[in-house]
């Protein structure tokens, strides 16, 4: 039934229940005044009716129709929640397609077919481009390779690092459509050997830079090795870029579930951008500005990792350095 139609039978029912008890009324006080023919008391009676009518009527007409009003937008408000639950999965149950909730209800589900197939096409185009890039990108750094164990200079080594840089970017799209809006299988997992064996990724290209590992991190977490292992390694590396001497790793147990703390003592992040820097692409002023950073990709493979883990990615707005945690729910 459409929304319009519900209301005007409320709105009717509510007149007609209250014509009719008032036009009951009215009519036993009259008949009762009338069997004793006191035609003063019949008056007074009929007036203080009134009253009593306008008072009672007015009362019960609002309970009523709040009563009448949420039954009749019931079916908006299961609509809402509907709404408010919504995935790109999921879709709005259509009850009655020809009323007025129900074509609501349609044209939604079309608008979230439309997001799902957009969505799909994006985590395509993303596969596919970083596919099609990293084997001529791979070429050209092996050529730019030889010719530099031949004869180096400045141009090439310039040209060397920004393939280098493309390679990466590439990698990150990647690892990107690897992971957006994908179900992982979790297991049990030593926090400490994870982040161990990411660490030796690094090899020996940042001695200078002190890592402490924390006693806290001898401890198990449920997890998918791989995935979480790339969010840690991405957020190491961020942390290797910036970091001045030393980066601090440890692991604390809150209400909320279990951070990993990835600590350095480089410029940190403004507290302005703590929620922006997990935005594709998305590089920090600051950063920009010192002439560091990376494809602007890395901390969202973080925070796309962390979701399918239930989890979460957090920068922290410290005094001084970089903080970021990884909460696992």
């Amino acid at each position: 039934m459409k929304i319009r139609n519900r209301i005007a039978i409320s709105t009717s029912l509510i007149v007609a229940v209250t014509l009719t008890g008032a036009s009951a009324l009215i009519y036993w006080n009259v008949w009762r005044e009338d069997q004793g023919g006191n035609y003063e008391a019949t008056t007074r009676s009929l007036l203080i009716s009134l009253f009593l009518l306008v008072t009672v009527g007015t009362v019960s007409s609002f309970f009523l129709g709040r009563f009448l009003s949420i039954h009749a937008l019931n079916p908006v408000k299961n609509l809402i929640f509907q709404v408010e639950q919504a995935t790109e999965e999921s879709r709005v149950q259509v009850t009655n397609p020809s009323d007025d909730i129900g074509k609501i209800a349609q044209s939604l589900n079309g608008l979230l077919d439309r997001l799902q197939a957009s969505s799909a096409n994006q985590k395509r185009f993303t596969s596919d481009a970083g596919h099609e890039l990293r084997g001529p990108l791979t070429t050209m750094q092996l050529s730019i390779d030889a010719m530099r164990a031949s004869h180096d200079s400045a141009e090439l080594k310039d040209i060397s690092n920004e393939i280098g840089r493309l390679a990466k970017l590439c990698n990150d799209l990647l690892d990107l459509s690897r992971v957006d809006g994908q179900e992982v299988q979790k297991t049990n997992h030593r926090l400490i050997d994870v982040i161990e064996e990411q660490l030796r990724t690094f090899g020996n290209a940042n001695k200078q830079i002190k890592v402490q590992l924390d006693d806290s991190l001898a401890q198990i977490v449920l997890c998918n090795r791989q995935l979480y292992g790339l969010a840690i390694r991405n957020l190491l590396e961020n942390a290797f870029q910036f970091a001045e001497s030393e980066i601090d790793v440890s692991a604390r147990l809150e209400e909320d579930g279990l951070h990993l703390i990835i600590k350095d003592d480089g410029p940190g992040v403004p507290i302005s951008e703590n929620e922006k820097i997990f935005e594709r692409f998305y590089r920090s002023e600051k950063i920009r500005t010192i002439g560091k950073g990376g494809t602007g990709l890395g901390l969202s493979v973080v925070s796309a990792v962390m979701d399918a883990h239930g989890g979460k990615a957090l920068s922290i707005h410290g005094a001084s350095g970089g903080e970021f945690h990884l909460l696992l729910r």
